[in-house]
């Protein structure tokens, strides 16, 4: 058996430094609040229980990278950037076959970008560092214009991927879970009530856990 998960905030505050105080007025109560949580962000994951591997880029069909290529649609632009090298590649892949295949093989520095003008220098400043709270506050610009993104997050095995929207995708994803290979389940899962190891790797522990998010 193999699971597929995603874990999502929508809407959510992304955490980034506050800037330095302004001569500007600033909302505040909960105005202010409402209007700072208009953010999307997930991370999809899987593992194969049978083989005990865990990652979301490591099972065999690519059914998880599959998933995520349904939600995010296309055409989108994509960095395979090589750590440690200067040199920076920016193309446009528009098939779906072409977009699972990056999901599957990116790099611990690439990015996927969408609805946003791709520079070498807004890749370097996404990718520089793996640290996704480093660049939370360009992350959040490029969101506030409609962007999405996607990065790979280190797994167990291979890689998981974290996406970052200016629009709700959850729904989607549990449309994009209908239709799952047979012996793959899928869940969409609150974040919040995912806090903890145990919870996260809940199909390492407690398949049952969180029966009621799994997509039927």
């Amino acid at each position: 058996m193999r699971i597929i998960k995603y874990f999502f905030e929508e809407p959510t505050l992304l955490d980034f430094p506050a800037e330095k105080e302004s001569a500007k007025p600033t909302e505040s109560g909960l105005e202010g609040l409402m209007r700072k949580h208009r953010h999307y962000r997930g991370y999809l994951a899987a593992s194969d229980l049978a083989s005990n591997m865990v990652g979301g880029s490591v099972l065999e069909d690519n059914a998880a990278a599959e998933v995520l290529s349904r939600v995010i649609g296309g055409p989108i632009w994509f960095s395979n950037r090589v750590a440690g090298q200067d040199d920076i590649s920016i193309i446009l892949l528009s098939s779906r076959k072409d977009i699972v295949q990056a999901l599957s093989t990116m790099g611990s520095d690439s990015v996927m970008m969408m609805d946003v003008d791709p520079t070498e220098k807004l890749v370097k400043a996404l990718t520089d560092d793996n640290d996704r709270k480093v660049g939370m506050r360009l992350i959040a610009e490029l969101l506030d214009g409609g962007c999405t993104l996607v990065f790979p997050e280190t797994a167990h095995m291979g890689h998981d991927w974290s996406i970052f929207s200016s629009r709700p995708l959850a729904d989607r994803m549990r449309e994009a879970m209908k239709d799952l290979p047979g012996d793959t389940r899928g869940f969409a899962i609150p974040y919040v009530e995912a806090r903890g190891e145990h919870k996260f790797y809940f199909e390492q522990y407690d398949l049952g856990l969180f029966a009621r998010h799994e997509v039927r």
